[in-house]
């Protein structure tokens, strides 16, 4: 969601700044604005709505701070940059997803006040009695934002008190997820940041300190790093970090004696379009290739053997674990209810998988026997976090899935498992879902092989998914046009069995986020219970329909909603005559024996097809309306 970059300079690192199209290097002079405008286009990923920069540069015998907003993308700060005074010694720069208000250059960040400027993550829950309670200061909001009630706040309490105390003041009367930095024109040194639920790390060069809500946007300049931690409030200086809430000792004198220090390396997965038209659409074609390097690193084919160190299980003790909750969110829930299957089925391992939204909420019985396995593509999402905070402190193990290096479900966990299927830019998930599912299949694999259960034959499957999957890719030319059909219409079901039935929320979460389109899934088992009401002439099917234990039931589901006039659209595995004399289309899939595996050839047509529906419909696909790739916020 909303992301903060922001740098302190090494005094003797003062530059008059280049223009806003020159790139950072080692051999150039480090540029503040364009710095930050970099550290912004990092972000654009987690989603957002507007977007701003703020700056602090000498002016005569003070300091001050210039700031330039804007709604929309951050494109269109670009041009702005002219408008920054050069030599900046200290910047914040800010992305906005929209909570309190609507995205306008008004509402964006970085808020500015009394020589204070601000950029806030998260939600301060109990911004409207703060802002009752500060009648006093005859406050003249200019946004409608929580984050400037802070720096009122902020400001009132900085009548009767130093910038340390105040900050620390102001937390105490903060409710709810806000993660914080702020810089004042009176103290140009420094960066006063506070951790309450959003993600925040600083990291330290010989040029200077910086901080982000994600290191991603800062990796290219930090050598060393710190990751903040909830309830952490200090002070950024160009080579140290200070704890206020937590004092370090006074021998710590610069970033070279802080504790929990990590030395990162740049990712060197490339974050472009690759020559793609999107970047969702060079994930959905990335899937053969990194489903395949993922797998072949977690299995040994010439041993037929899973990898249980490289999976996360080598820091667990199995031994005690008599059931498994999973917990996550979108896209990694439904990859979740696979999860449970497989879990159940294959390991007869007692299993639940829950929303991560709703886990606490529902008193789970969490014991020292629980696993709890946290599927997050970014590691960052408050809910499944805060699941995680939950079963550790019932001592619960948890083991966290996640595709990014350095994340806070990563750090937080018993044990982690990164996939590894590289950055995943598009809002609407594609391989990292594909990823999560095979992760989890193999997974219960190894719990089924450690019980001590009759040997699985999964290798074979395994070995030519890769090439399934590209198989399905090529049948893409048949798709576009159902998805030119499909963008139509006003509303589509989607139903299946099994772990179809979870491939078919998926489908249906893929139509939704980018296409916009009214679309549910059902368990095609349901049908009869309540949705089939809905079936008429009008209603537009997709059913999934591998050829497995199920597809005789499938077929019925089918005839009865064709007797109803539905017109219905089936991803198959096998031809059958009959399915194609009930369905409109049939596209038909490659086979695999595994239905935990076939339901990603499944899914794969599926994101084509959304894919295809939304680009035909004109929308955003990499950034569609209203969401986020990392919710970080409850």
């Amino acid at each position: 969601m909303c992301g903060i970059v922001g740098f302190i300079l090494k005094p003797s690192e003062e530059v008059v700044e280049p223009s806003a199209q020159t790139q950072d290097t080692p051999e150039t002079p480090f540029c503040g604005k364009d710095f930050l405008y970099s550290g912004l286009q990092r972000l654009t990923y987690r989603g957002y709505d507007s977007c701003g920069i703020a700056v602090l540069h000498p002016q005569g015998n003070r300091h001050k701070i210039s700031l330039q907003k804007t709604s929309g993308k951050v494109e269109r700060l670009e041009p702005l940059l002219d408008f920054l005074p050069t030599g900046s010694i200290a910047g914040l720069a800010h992305t906005r997803w929209a909570t309190h208000g609507p995205p306008t250059s008004i509402n964006a960040h970085p808020h500015r006040l009394r020589g204070l400027a601000l950029v806030h993550n998260g939600i301060v829950e109990n911004s409207d009695k703060l802002a009752a309670s500060l009648h006093s200061l005859h406050p003249t909001f200019l946004s409608e934002t929580d984050s400037e009630v802070a720096l009122w706040t902020l400001h009132g309490l900085l009548k009767t008190q130093p910038m340390e105390e105040a900050i620390l003041a102001l937390t105490d009367r903060l409710q709810g997820s806000y993660t914080m930095a702020l810089i004042h024109e009176k103290e140009p040194a420094k960066i006063y940041l506070i951790k309450q639920g959003s993600p925040l790390v600083v990291g330290f060069s010989e040029q200077g300190a910086y901080c982000a809500s994600d290191v991603f946007a800062i990796e290219s300049h930090a050598e060393k790093v710190l990751f903040l931690n909830d309830g952490d409030v200090g002070v950024l200086t160009y080579d140290h970090y200070q704890s206020l809430s937590n004092p370090l000792p006074a021998s710590q004198k610069t970033y070279h004696d802080l504790p929990n220090l990590t030395t990162i390396t740049a990712d060197d997965d490339v974050v472009d379009k690759g020559g793609y038209a999107h970047y969702m659409y060079k994930e959905i074609q990335q899937q053969p290739q990194v489903l395949g390097k993922m797998i072949h690193r977690f299995v040994d084919f010439d041993l037929k053997s899973i990898n249980a160190d490289e999976l996360g299980f080598g820091d667990l003790d199995l031994s005690i674990i008599t059931h498994v909750h999973f917990v996550g969110c979108g896209s990694a829930y439904y990859a979740s209810l696979i999860g449970k299957v497989a879990m159940e089925s294959l390991a007869v391992m007692p299993s639940q998988a829950s929303q991560a939204s709703e886990y606490r909420y529902s008193n789970p019985v969490i014991t020292p026997h629980t696993l709890v396995i946290a599927v997050s593509q970014s590691g960052e999402t408050a809910d499944t976090l805060a699941c995680v905070r939950h079963a550790l402190s019932r001592d619960a193990q948890v083991l966290a899935l996640c595709n990014v290096r350095y994340s806070s479900l990563c750090r937080a966990a018993t044990s982690s498992v990164l996939m590894g299927v590289g950055k995943e830019v598009g809002v609407a998930s594609s391989k990292a879902f594909t990823a999560q599912v095979a992760c989890l299949y193999l997974m219960a694999c190894l719990i089924h092989r450690w019980r001590g259960l009759p040997v699985l034959d999964i290798y074979g499957d395994l070995y030519s998914l890769q090439e399934k999957v590209k198989q399905t890719l090529k049948l893409e030319p048949s798709l576009i046009p159902l998805a030119h059909k499909l963008a139509t219409q006003k509303t589509c079901l989607l139903i299946g069995r099994y772990v179809s039935s979870a491939i078919a929320y998926e489908g249906a979460l893929k139509l939704k986020e980018i296409t916009y389109i009214h679309a549910e899934a059902y368990p095609a088992g349901e049908l009869k219970h309540g949705p089939l009401a809905l079936v008429d002439s009008q209603m537009v099917i997709i059913a999934i329909i591998p050829h497995d234990n199920h597809y005789p039931k499938m077929l019925s589901n089918i005839e009865e909603v064709c007797a109803r006039g539905a017109r219905v659209t089936a991803i198959a595995s096998q031809h059958d005559p009959k399915l194609s004399s009930l369905c409109e289309n049939v596209v038909l899939l490659p086979a695999l024996r595994s239905s935990y595996l076939q339901s990603l050839l499944s899914t794969v047509a599926l994101q084509l097809i959304a894919y295809h529906t939304a680009v035909h419909l004109g929308h955003d696909v990499d950034q569609p309306r209203n969401l986020a790739k990392s919710v970080t916020v409850e």
